[in-house]
């Protein structure tokens, strides 16, 4: 409760105002005490003249009694007995005794407008913080609002402790998560948008291949040989189609986050050559030779075992893609005391300096042709986003012979889920 700035000023105001009227209080006393003692001293005397001008030796006698001060309990009963026998008591009139009369006249003003005069300075004070407070609120929800309406950071701020301070922080922090949220919502939005205009165009053209195919074998007019031509292609594109639509469902699922990795600790060996098993075949096909550097001692590094050697397996085929005949592609991985770096190199043209900063962009084609190692553009998207997925980076570059080299860098340490 300390901790609000508004309860600390209530806090100083209220004893502000307890000192005040404690110190008017006190010289009310005072003033009151000293007021009285005059006012007595000047009836005494008036009392004592009377009584020398009849009775000069009693009045000396009295005059010495009020200087001495010391009657005695005794003589204090015989002036009570003697003043009740001239009605002076407690059940007297005070209009009747000037002194009190005089005292309650001057002293009830001075009382009334103190109190008052104290209320009227707490109220002020009370009224003064609740409107500030009111004021702080009140900017709080309309700056929150505009920022709803408008989608952008809140303006106004609060900066004070105590509840009224929290709250500001919290709402500020609403504020952020709702913008966030849309802004998610509309990456959300954009990405599915873009996938689906992405399917929709790699999907023309074999399905118009389709189109014209089973248009001329509804015809007729084509021999069996041709037939089975057409039947071929048909079922060529097919697959192609469906392996299209795989690739581009699993790179979407990828960048959504829908496709948790799941990371073990495993020999960083194992995971290239399997990836490197499934393009032995195209390999072989095209006279390329892989060969493998790394060091003799396993390194182990956490990684999923699949999805790694899925993007391996993309640039090692987009690398025998791009050389000669009867070259070599080189895969290489070597330890650092913070990450492992895996290298695939080879032997063709190279990347051109111009198509460099897109070769990772989703169906990218070089216009030299000497990108793009799926054929659609889809793999090298593919391995980059497989290398984030592991807080890693992907990342390309020409060698000083001028061939390409695809550099993958992994952590030792398994990153915590983002």
């Amino acid at each position: 409760m300390w901790r609000s700035a508004g309860v600390r000023r209530l806090a100083v105001i209220f004893l502000l105002a307890f000192g005040t009227a404690a110190t008017l209080l006190w010289a009310y006393s005072a003033y009151s005490a000293d007021r009285l003692s005059k006012d007595w001293i000047a009836r005494e005397t008036v009392a004592l003249g009377a009584l020398a001008a009849r009775d000069p030796a009693l009045a000396e006698a009295w005059a010495q009694q009020l200087a001495a001060g010391d009657a005695t309990l005794a003589d204090a009963a015989l002036g009570r007995e003697l003043a009740a026998r001239y009605g002076i008591d407690g059940e007297l009139d005070a209009a009747l005794v000037p002194l009190a009369e005089r005292r309650r006249s001057r002293e009830w003003p001075l009382l009334a407008a103190g109190v008052f005069g104290l209320l009227a300075a707490l109220l002020l004070a009370l009224l003064r913080e609740s409107r500030l407070q009111l004021a702080e609120v009140r900017g709080l929800a309309g700056s929150l609002e505009s920022a709803v309406k408008e989608n952008r950071p809140m303006k106004f701020r609060i900066y004070a402790e105590g509840e009224l301070g929290l709250l500001a922080h919290q709402v500020q922090e609403l504020s952020l998560r709702l913008q966030e949220t849309i802004a998610q919502l509309n990456r959300d939005k954009d990405f599915l948008r873009d996938t689906i205009a992405d399917i929709s165009h790699q999907l023309k053209t074999p399905l118009a291949s389709l189109t014209v195919y089973v248009e001329l074998l509804q015809g007729g007019g084509v021999g069996p040989a041709e037939q089975d031509e057409f039947l071929r292609t048909c079922a060529r594109e097919l697959e192609r189609m469906e392996w299209l639509i795989q690739m581009l469902l699993k790179l979407a699922r990828l960048e959504a986050g829908s496709l948790p990795m799941q990371l073990e600790r495993a020999p960083i060996a194992e995971t290239v050559r399997a990836a490197t098993h499934t393009i032995g075949r195209l390999a072989e096909e095209r006279q390329i030779e892989i060969r493998f550097e790394g060091p003799a001692e396993p390194i182990s590094v956490p990684h999923d075992p699949r999805w790694l050697a899925e993007a391996l397996a993309n640039l090692v085929k987009n690398a025998v893609e791009h050389s000669p005949p009867h070259g070599i592609v080189k895969i290489a991985w070597e330890t650092t005391p913070i990450f492992v770096r895996l290298r695939v190199t080879d032997q063709g043209a190279g990347i051109d300096a111009r198509d460099e900063p897109h070769i990772f962009k989703k169906f990218y084609r070089a216009s030299s042709g000497k990108t793009g190692g799926s054929g659609v553009g889809l793999g090298l998207p593919l391995a980059k986003t497989i290398a984030e997925r592991h807080g890693g980076m992907l990342a390309a570059g020409r060698t000083e012979e001028g061939g390409t080299v695809f550099t993958l860098t992994l952590p030792l340490a398994q990153l915590p889920a983002s």
